[in-house]
């Protein structure tokens, strides 16, 4: 039962890569007004993931779960901070800011997708370990 729950899960993770991925690749032709738009909706998108994710430590009273609060505090301060800076330099409209602002995004997309991939396999190695703890634990309940 606990299996196909993690599988649902985990494909959930491949359906919103795939949905993001297709909008990326569409991006470059789009007029820039659409990809300000969705631009704003991948913002809103990843705020309400991480409020999902602030609900769901704050709702579990064990120890992991104090360490995915503390990383998510983190991780939300960490984006609040470069979203204020990207925000700060996009405003700015010199050729010179708005290539440095360009640098910055840039730089941060890249710092995202890797934590993502690195998010990913820790999801995948969590996941596997939850499965054999619970078939050690059927196991010895026989």
């Amino acid at each position: 039962m606990a299996d196909n729950v993690f599988e649902e899960q985990f494909d959930k993770i491949s359906a919103a890569a795939k949905e993001a991925s297709e909008k990326v690749h569409s991006s470059g032709q789009q007029a820039r007004a659409q990809v300000e738009t969705d631009v704003s909706r991948a913002r809103d998108r990843a705020s309400q993931a991480a409020d999902h994710l602030k609900d769901r430590a704050e709702n579990a009273h064990d120890k992991a779960s104090e360490h995915w609060q503390e990383l998510t505090d983190k991780w939300r301060a960490h984006v609040a901070k470069i979203r204020n800076d990207l925000q700060k330099k996009k405003a700015q409209h010199e050729a010179k800011e708005m290539k440095s602002y360009a640098e910055m995004a840039e730089g941060y997309a890249f710092e995202a997708i890797d934590f993502a991939q690195a998010a990913i396999y820790e999801a995948e190695y969590a996941v596997l370990e939850a499965i054999s703890a619970r078939a050690a634990s059927d196991a010895t309940a026989v």
